[in-house]
C-alpha cells in the first residue's frame, strides 16, 4: 500500500487512498486551508494513523475515528461511552504483537543455530546490531522499522536491505508458528524497499574474450587489495559454476579428482541443499583447476571448512565483492568493457562451446539444459568467420 499524503483540493485539504479495493476521499481538517502549516501537520498525522491501521488490519471503513468532529452533536453519555470503547480498541491494538523484535530475533537465531554452520550466522549478527540501533523496538512497528532500515542504509544497491527484510520476515513467520506473535507484520513490506536500477541483468550474455579473461585473472593476482579473491576468480572462469555454488563449496566436495556441487549459498546467507537446477553434479578437474585449488588449501583444515571463505571468516558477501573488488579491478583495466561478475559463467560456457565440446556435455558440467546451451550460447555466431571451403 502506498503512503497516504494530504493533497490540495482547490485550496482545501483532502486525503485520497484505496483500501481493500475501495476508494476513499475526505477532508481530515474541515474549514482549514492547504496553505495552513498547522492544518497540514494535523492532516499528515491522521494520514499516518490511517496508513498504520490499514497495514495492521484496524482500519475504520466508516472513517469516524479519523474525523476531528466525529463526536459533535452527541450526548455526553454517548460521547463518554464512545471514548471508553475507543480506549479499549486502542489498548487491544497496542497489545497485539507488542513483542520486542530484537529479543524475538535472538530467539530465532538460537533456533536456527541448531541447523546452520557457525559461519552462516554472520548475517544474523549484523541484523541484531541493526535492531539494537533502531529506535523502533516492537514487532507491531514493522512499517517504521522497515522505513528506518531503508533510511539507515548506505550505498546504491538495496540488496542488503532486502536480505535483512527476508530474515526478519522469516523470523516473524517462525514467531507466528510458535505462538509468540498473533500475525507477521513484516509480510508484504518488501515494497517499502526501493528497487535498485541495474544497467544489465546477470542473465544478459556478454562474455569476455579469452584475452580479457586472462587480463582479469592476472589483475586480481597482482592487486594489492584484492589478490585474496584471485583463486576464486580463476575457479569461476574455468568451471563456469554459479557464484553461489562456489561460495558454498567445502573441502569434502573436492576429492578423487572431482569437484561435486551439491549445495548453494542463498541470498539470506544460508546453506541450502542442491543447486539451482539439480540436486548435485560433478566435474573431473583438469590440472589448472587442481593447481588453483591446491595453492589455497591450508595445511590443516577440516573437511567441513569452506574452500573460498571470506578474509575474516564466514561467507564472502557477493554483493559487497561485486561492488568493491570486482569494480575496482575492472576499473584498472580501461580497455575492457565493464560487465557484471556473472559474465564469468557465461564466458566459461562460451569457451567450452566454441572449443567444440558437445552441448550435452557442457550442460552437464555447468548445470544447464542442452536446449538452453544451444539456444543461448550457440545462438550468436555473428563473430565466427565462415570457412572458405563449404560443402
Amino acid at each position: 500500500m502506498r503512503e497516504i499524503t494530504p493533497r490540495d483540493n482547490n485550496g482545501s485539504i483532502v486525503l485520497r487512498f484505496s483500501y481493500a479495493g475501495k476508494r476513499y476521499s475526505f477532508n481530515p481538517t474541515p474549514g482549514s486551508s492547504y496553505s495552513d502549516k498547522l492544518a497540514i501537520a494535523k492532516a499528515e498525522e491522521i494520514a499516518h494513523r490511517i496508513y498504520q491501521d490499514c497495514i495492521t488490519g484496524y482500519f475504520d471503513s466508516t472513517l469516524t475515528k479519523y474525523k476531528p468532529n466525529a463526536m459533535q452533536g452527541r450526548t455526553k453519555e454517548a460521547a463518554i461511552q464512545d471514548a471508553q470503547e475507543a480506549r479499549e480498541i486502542v489498548a487491544a491494538r497496542l497489545s497485539v504483537n507488542a513483542v520486542d523484535l530484537l529479543q524475538l530475533f535472538e530467539d530465532y537465531t538460537q533456533f536456527k543455530s541448531k541447523t546452520l554452520k557457525a559461519n552462516s550466522m554472520i548475517d544474523y549478527d549484523r541484523i541484531k546490531n541493526k535492531l539494537r540501533k533502531c529506535p523502533h523496538k516492537l514487532v507491531r512497528d514493522a512499517v517504521d522499522i522497515m522505513q528506518w532500515l531503508v533510511s539507515d542504509h548506505k550505498g546504491m544497491s538495496t540488496s542488503s536491505v532486502e536480505k535483512q527484510w527476508k530474515l526478519i520476515n522469516a523470523c516473524c513467520k517462525w514467531g507466528v508458528a510458535c505462538k509468540k506473535l498473533q500475525s507477521n507484520t513484516f509480510e508484504g513490506l518488501r515494497n517499502l524497499i526501493p528497487s535498485t536500477k541495474k544497467s544489465a541483468t546477470q542473465d544478459d550474455i556478454n562474455p569476455f574474450s579469452d584475452d580479457e579473461r586472462k587480463q582479469i585473472i592476472q589483475a586480481f593476482y597482482a592487486s594489492s587489495n584484492y589478490s585474496y579473491y584471485a583463486p576464486l576468480i580463476e575457479f569461476l572462469f574455468i568451471t563456469g559454476c554459479r557464484p553461489e555454488e562456489a561460495l558454498a563449496l567445502q573441502w569434502k566436495h573436492i576429492k578423487g579428482g572431482k569437484v561435486t556441487f551439491c549445495q548453494k549459498l542463498t541470498a539470506s546467507g544460508e546453506i541450502e541443499a542442491g543447486t539451482k537446477t539439480q540436486s548435485k553434479r560433478s566435474i573431473t578437474v583438469n590440472e589448472r583447476i587442481a593447481s588453483a585449488v591446491r595453492e589455497i588449501k591450508p595445511e590443516k583444515c577440516s573437511s567441513d571448512d569452506f574452500v573460498f571463505p571470506a578474509k575474516k571468516g564466514g561467507f564472502i558477501d557477493w554483493h559487497n565483492f561485486a561492488n568493491r573488488a570486482w569494480k575496482s579491478v575492472l576499473k584498472s583495466l580501461p580497455d575492457i568493457e565493464y560487465r557484471n561478475p556473472y559474465q564469468m559463467r557465461h564466458t566459461a560456457i562460451t569457451v567450452m562451446v566454441r572449443s567444440g565440446i558437445d552441448s550435452v556435455v557442457v550442460a552437464k558440467w555447468v548445470g544447464n539444459s542442452p536446449n538452453m546451451i544451444a539456444k543461448r550460447y550457440l545462438g550468436d555466431v555473428s563473430d565466427i568467420v565462415m570457412p572458405n571451403d563449404q560443402p
